[in-house]
């Protein structure tokens, strides 16, 4: 099949969650011998209009707009044109797009039958960092609050006629699934759920923890927790420094970056167990399995919005044993394994009693293995599997 997709960005420009998605999908149908194009927005004026990887063609096109305001129109009209562009000689046979300006520029530009992956509301998303993020110029807090409700009026419009326009919609998980139909009034048949996946090759326990500790110099007592995240408040960071006051032992290394960085730093001061947190910054993709398997256990404390967290499948592929908040995709991976390991909410209590109760199970010398064999049910190669049945059953259904 000739298999069109797109983005506002992908690996290996870019390295968030969906962005990993994106890349995994596109590369791995073109293993099964598939006619794939990526189009993408050009992140960096040096890199190429056009390149080839692994087997997937990609385009990379202009939009000088995307960063202004409210201007999300002239950007998805950048992108109509970059679609068409890439169609011009070979029709694809399925239009997957992911986010929402590609989802609306697919169903614009007409060229083959849309499929749309939904992974959260983008308007809520933008909304919960605008009333969080105080850390900017007070000029400049006051002006945002002025453009702020059009622009997340405006996604939310974009991303609700994506949706509606694809003839499939994917989530990753089924908390997305009722984000969607609570959101967008989209469900039933046409919505499918496909997980998020994992390397199994790159992430595996290879490593015993103290010597995955040696490395990165993290020996010392008590047990060590490990996360990894965007720095923004809807991740969950803020509430799992106070769980760390109830856990007086423990260790916690958080690796991103994000903007939210020195009021964590300052929390972590303030409550009296900086000397307890350390942050790691950008961790390289090479880097990670190191720290799954240096940690005793890999927490997702979020708050709000998290559709999936991929990071829950490459620390249990590494044989590290997560915790998860009960809002978030990540339950439909670590319920099915561990019930006990989901905290019901994300607060401080909820968080470190659930974390002390999956410390003490983490102990268990059975435990590893389980986190282990669990995670092999979630390779790229299944999830691409799964979307190869979905764009024949969008083929056929066509004919």
């Amino acid at each position: 099949m000739r298999i069109l997709i797109c983005a506002t960005s992908s690996m290996p420009d870019a390295i968030g969650g969906s962005d990993r998605v994106v890349w995994q999908l596109s590369r791995g149908l073109a293993v099964r011998g598939h006619d794939v194009q990526l189009v993408i927005r050009r992140l960096a004026p040096d890199l190429p209009a056009t390149s080839i990887i692994d087997g997937v063609t990609i385009h990379r096109y202009a939009d000088p707009w995307h960063t202004f305001a409210t201007l999300y129109m002239p950007s998805v009209a950048c992108a109509v044109r970059a679609l068409r562009a890439a169609a011009h000689d070979r029709t694809p046979h399925v239009v997957h797009a992911h986010h929402g300006i590609s989802g609306l520029a697919a169903a614009r530009a007409a060229i083959g039958p849309p499929m749309y992956t939904f992974y959260g509301p983008w308007h809520q998303e933008f909304l919960h960092e605008v009333q969080h993020r105080t850390e900017m110029p007070s000029l400049k807090r006051w002006t945002r609050r002025l453009w702020a409700p059009a622009k997340a009026t405006l996604a939310r419009r974009i991303e609700r006629a994506a949706v509606r326009h694809a003839r499939r919609v994917v989530v990753l998980s089924r908390y997305s699934q009722s984000q969607l139909a609570e959101v967008h009034a989209v469900s039933g048949a046409r919505v499918s759920i496909v997980p998020g996946g994992v390397d199994l090759q790159q992430f595996v326990p290879r490593l015993e923890r103290r010597e995955a500790r040696s490395r990165l110099g993290l020996a010392g007592e008590g047990p060590l927790l490990f996360t990894v995240r965007r720095l923004v408040p809807r991740m969950g960071l803020e509430p799992l420094l106070h769980a760390l006051v109830r856990l007086p032992d423990a260790r916690l290394v958080i690796g991103g970056s994000g903007w939210l960085r020195p009021r964590l730093e300052a929390s972590a001061s303030a409550l009296g167990v900086a000397s307890r947190v350390r942050f790691a910054g950008r961790i390289d993709d090479a880097d990670l399995p190191v720290f799954y398997q240096a940690a005793d256990l890999v927490v997702l404390p979020s708050v709000a919005l998290e559709g999936f967290g991929l990071i829950t499948l490459e620390a249990l592929a590494c044989g590290t044993p997560v915790v998860a908040t009960a809002k978030s995709g990540a339950t439909d991976v670590v319920g099915p394994l561990e019930p006990s390991w989901i905290a019901p909410d994300a607060s401080p209590a909820a968080l470190a009693t659930t974390i002390a109760g999956a410390l003490s199970a983490s102990c268990a010398p059975e435990v590893n293995k389980r986190c282990r064999i669990h995670a092999e049910q979630y390779s790229w190669e299944r999830m691409v599997a799964r979307h190869e049945d979905l764009y024949r059953e969008l083929v056929s259904a066509r004919v």
